[in-house]
């Protein structure tokens, strides 16, 4: 079975779905990526654009040429919405209200992310916005199906912000998620991003499963999203 499924290319991009446990790209361990393997596939070279940490599955965009990389990186290190990301994620604990926003302050250090005071030497603001989705009580646990809008790019931002606000996401013991769930119950479920060649808006969706994942009856995100622009 395929660590990844392709699910739209052109001359500029594919958009793949890749699943948790392939890294995004090469590193020090020499373990298979998904952009070495594209570019097996392909027979030539597949730049990158963004990345997702190893244990998260979902949808990515690579570039298939260095001017489409360039400038889909550009939208991506833009923070006015061009580049539209949404994430599912299973938390820990219930919330209080359907929707909410966090906005912290990130110092990354030592392989971990943190929230850190304002101010802090090297920090950078970090935002998001939420939507609960459902819940449930299963194993003696509280457990929430969120969706996450980014509207900024951290390094491990979703687990890092939740955790703080005291919802780890489900089997991310490397935030603080005490249980026995296997992997990290987040998954990168809705890209939307105009073309680099023709200024087209692309809008990519899809939904993740296994546990915990299926103790929620998850809807797709389709075309608008889980926030309609509401945030």
């Amino acid at each position: 079975m395929s660590p990844y499924d392709v699910l739209y290319r052109d001359r500029e991009l594919i958009v793949a779905n890749k699943a948790p446990g392939l890294l995004s790209q090469s590193d020090r361990s020499g373990d298979p990526d998904l952009l070495t393997l594209l570019s097996r596939e392909t027979g030539r070279p597949v730049f990158p654009v963004h990345r997702l940490d190893r244990g998260v599955g979902g949808l990515i965009v690579a570039a298939a040429n260095q001017r489409a990389a360039a400038k889909l990186s550009q939208f991506v290190a833009g923070e006015d919405g061009t580049f539209k990301k949404e994430y599912i994620a299973v938390l820990h604990g219930f919330f209080d209200g359907e929707y909410g926003t966090l906005t912290d302050c990130l110092l990354r250090e030592g392989g971990r992310t943190r929230v850190v005071p304002e101010g802090t030497k090297d920090a950078k603001i970090a935002r998001l916005a939420y939507r609960v989705l459902g819940k449930t009580e299963t194993d003696g646990k509280t457990l929430s199906l969120v969706a996450v809008r980014l509207f900024t790019g951290r390094t491990h931002q979703i687990r890092a912000q939740f955790a703080n606000a005291g919802h780890p996401v489900a089997g991310d013991g490397r935030y603080g998620a005490h249980d026995r769930f296997p992997g990290i119950a987040l998954f990168s479920s809705r890209l939307s991003f105009p073309h680099p060649a023709t200024g087209k808006t692309l809008c990519f969706s899809a939904i993740p499963d296994g546990t915990p994942f299926d103790r929620f009856s998850i809807p797709d995100p389709g075309e608008k999203g889980f926030f309609d622009d509401r945030d």
